[in-house]
């Protein structure tokens, strides 16, 4: 059974029999995940006391057999006859935090440690990913330096990786598959959209020097060329100009990831905890003769009437 309690200092109160409402929101696109819920209040009746005590800043612990979130109250929004709150996880301190940091050939690894460090994360287990950083970032958040990185190095590797969040403890993980079977437990009514409006079969890698015009690397796809029309990408880049390998790498695992037609899915399927954005999981969809391995993009967690439903948008991986 899910419980919700309420951490004020050292105070533990178990709030879930009390608070109602409760989402709970992963998303590949915004670092982090949010929480909701709201609390019954009646000035004129000391039964509902607690509620009032309740503010910004105070600690929320969301569990099953485990813990699924933990994070810090940030809006609180009172109402006649209740609060609705909302939370964040400590991803916040990563999209809050502005530093100033220099990076001199530094494995990409021991950047984000180091920006962890930075401003007082817990750190655990940190993949090895040997993609040099050598670069100045000022007036960044923390979030955005990582987000950067993490995209220097998908374009230099083709590989993909995430931050993961365990109670209050980042660590930094390849892509997971997970296989939670879906398939019989699909409700309602699913979408399914395909799209080539991000597609792109031509990628240019250039100088990010304003003064410097030179294509350093090409990648193209003649035969979609051919069938969909030239749509160009350009990647600007501050490479090493003698290391002609690294530039054409990024060109053709641009191209690889963007010269497709995007296989998107909204669909509902019941509860489960393992579900949220950044994992991989197979699903057929009966009703579009579809059976592929989808990318989450993003997971809702709601528990209408007792049930758990989870709302997932979905990509082809």
């Amino acid at each position: 059974m899910h419980k919700l309690k309420l951490i004020q200092g050292e105070k533990v109160t178990d709030i879930t029999n009390m608070a109602g409402g409760i989402s709970f929101t992963t998303s590949i696109d915004t670092l982090g995940a949010s929480f909701e819920f709201n609390m019954p209040r009646s000035f004129k009746d000391l039964s509902y006391a607690l509620t009032e005590t309740i503010k910004t800043g105070d600690i929320i612990k969301f569990q099953n057999e485990k813990t699924l979130f933990t994070g810090v109250i940030i809006d609180i929004d009172t109402l006649k006859f209740s609060k609705e709150i909302k939370c964040f996880d400590f991803y916040f301190y990563l999209n809050k935090n502005k530093i100033i940091k220099q990076f001199n050939n530094l494995n990409a690894s021991a950047c984000i440690e180091n920006l962890f460090k930075s401003i007082g994360a817990k750190v655990g287990s940190i993949i090895s990913i040997a993609t040099s950083i050598d670069k100045i970032y000022k007036n960044n958040t923390v979030a955005e330096i990582i987000d950067d990185i993490l995209k220097i190095v998908n374009e230099e590797t083709g590989k993909k990786y995430l931050l993961e969040i365990e109670d209050t403890t980042f660590s930094l993980v390849s892509y997971k598959k997970i296989k939670v079977q879906v398939t019989k437990n699909i409700f309602g009514m699913p979408t399914l959209t395909e799209s080539m409006a991000d597609m792109k079969n031509i990628v240019l890698v250039v100088s990010n020097d304003s003064e410097d015009e030179s294509i350093y690397a090409k990648a193209e796809d003649k035969e979609s060329i051919k069938k969909y029309g030239m749509l160009q990408e350009i990647i600007e880049v501050d490479p090493d100009k003698d290391d002609i390998s690294k530039v054409r790498n990024i060109a053709n695992t641009k191209l690889k990831e963007l010269n497709r037609v995007l296989t998107t899915s909204s669909l509902s399927v019941l509860g489960n905890d393992e579900l949220k954005a950044g994992r991989l999981l197979d699903v057929e969809i009966k009703e579009f003769a579809i059976k592929e391995e989808f990318l989450i993009k993003s997971c809702t967690h709601t528990f209408p009437k007792g049930n758990h439903i989870c709302s997932l948008e979905l990509e082809v991986n």
